[in-house]
């Protein structure tokens, strides 16, 4: 298929999807959903959806080519594609706290900190555009009270140390759960536990 069919079926799909919208009122779940979609988004409908799988897998191509920049343009137009899947939003945010900030990547613990904080960018950013944004704030609690919060202080040196995160972990579950997300007593549990292990430390 030419580029210029290609175009075509595209703007042909967008046309009946907007047909159809106009067709039938909106409720108020849909009308939310759709206000948290980006205008593309808005545009193609169900197409935008495998529009952003091709993009997500030449990001997987750019990355193991060494291509980050090309990568990162991949992975902005797949999220502008397809902004209520919460699996894109997790993808680059495990990118930038696992893989960018991981002291294979970075030695330098600042430079460390500014992947994470990155990271969790990308989550809060989500937060806004996600079906499912309770999801990723219950994700960004689980990141540091069980990964980030386990590491020396030596090899990352967050502000306040584990304690901090901690504290941050549980702001995060608090907003996870207005959001509507769940198994939230179970990150809550966690972090008491660590919290006492802590102590028991004396930190």
């Amino acid at each position: 298929m030419g580029a210029r069919s290609v175009r075509l079926l595209l703007a042909g799909s967008a046309a009946v999807t907007l047909a159809l919208s106009a067709a039938s009122p909106l409720s108020a779940p849909e009308l939310e959903g759709r206000r948290r979609m980006g205008p593309v988004q808005r545009l193609l409908g169900p197409i935008a959806s495998a529009a952003a799988s091709v993009e997500w897998a030449r990001y997987v191509g750019a990355l193991d080519a060494g291509d980050v920049t090309r990568a990162y343009g991949h992975a902005a137009r797949a999220l502008s594609l397809d902004s209520r899947a919460a699996a894109g939003w997790l993808t680059l945010a495990d990118h930038f706290i696992f893989i960018r900030a991981s002291p294979l990547e970075e030695a330098d613990p600042a430079a460390r900190r500014r992947w994470i904080r990155e990271g969790f960018a990308v989550l809060r950013s989500g937060e806004l555009r996600a079906a499912s944004p309770g999801v990723l704030a219950r994700y960004a609690a689980t990141i540091k009270a069980a990964y980030l919060s386990n590491v020396p202080d030596e090899g990352l040196g967050w502000p306040g140390g584990p304690r901090a995160l901690l504290n941050e972990a549980r702001v995060d579950l608090e907003r996870a759960a207005a959001l509507g997300a769940r198994e939230v007593e179970v990150a809550l549990a966690y972090i008491e536990e660590r919290e006492r292990e802590l102590t028991d430390q004396g930190r």
